[in-house]
């Protein structure tokens, strides 16, 4: 079977210093990482390893424990009347993903508000003002298949609109896409996947999350089935403890992630 690239985001751990954080990923064999809160610190700007004085070390530590530091994951969102300073947050996002050598910063939509054809064009405007500045770096923009911005027609109309279309790219978390055509997730793949470049892996019952394979989401099959087609970019486990402190340990979810594409 081809090798599944496989990785997962700190959400999941945030409250772990980041040698914990690359230790759990070195136990499961893992050789990447998305970032999203360390040591309980959630904004990227305040982190300490990636602060100007410990930049070079963290990106020396991370290539010589053999861990890529691959998306990092941000709150930007482009919908409402914070747009220009989302858009200077996410500038300050590239700089920092550059500092310690990530590929991809995260953003959102997030939501429609007003009409919404102008609110997806305001959204294109500032992710075309974001991807322009990411390309001066070498990174790339993830807009996130969330909130409204999770239907196939939503999301197109959007991208038609994308000058920059070589910063850009979706991050497709499956479980947001679920949530909208249940099953029917291999008509929204088929449009979408010349833009999807990371996937995030969950599963749920209903809009209760549980562990990896126990629910009703047909992840292997995804798996599978973009791999097949040519996909070579990662599945990362988007285990959500931060924002649901009652889902077990990370490392049981991880476990059950490997035992569910096996």
């Amino acid at each position: 079977m081809q090798k599944i690239n496989q990785c997962f985001s700190t959400l999941g751990c945030h409250d772990r210093s980041l040698n914990e954080i690359v230790l759990l990923a070195k136990t499961y064999s893992m050789d990447a990482l998305e970032i999203r809160g360390i040591n309980s610190v959630m904004d990227n700007a305040a982190i300490e390893d990636f602060s100007d004085e410990k930049a070079e070390s963290t990106k020396r530590y991370f290539r010589e424990a053999g861990i890529k530091p691959l998306v990092l994951g941000t709150s930007c969102k482009f919908h409402d009347d914070r747009r220009e300073i989302m858009i200077e947050k996410a500038i300050q996002e590239i700089i920092i993903a550059e500092k310690i050598g990530f590929q991809a910063i995260r953003v959102f939509g997030n939501l429609i508000q007003g009409e919404e054809h102008e609110c997806i064009t305001r959204v294109a405007d500032a992710l075309n003002r974001v991807c322009q500045e990411a390309q001066k770096y070498g990174i790339k923009v993830y807009l996130e298949v969330h909130g409204d911005f999770n239907t196939a027609e939503r999301l197109e109309e959007l991208i038609n609109q994308i000058e920059y279309q070589d910063s850009f790219g979706l991050i497709w978390d499956i479980y947001h896409t679920h949530a909208v055509i249940k099953e029917n997730w291999l008509d929204f793949y088929q449009k979408m996947k010349p833009y999807i470049h990371h996937v995030h892996l969950k599963d749920c019952i209903g809009q209760t999350l549980v562990l990896p394979g126990k629910g009703e989401l047909q992840i292997k099959e995804i798996v599978m089935t973009m791999i097949q087609e040519g996909y070579s970019g990662y599945f990362s486990l988007e285990w959500e403890r931060k924002w649901h402190p009652e889902l077990e340990e990370i490392e049981t979810a991880l476990s059950a992630l490997k035992t569910c594409l096996s």
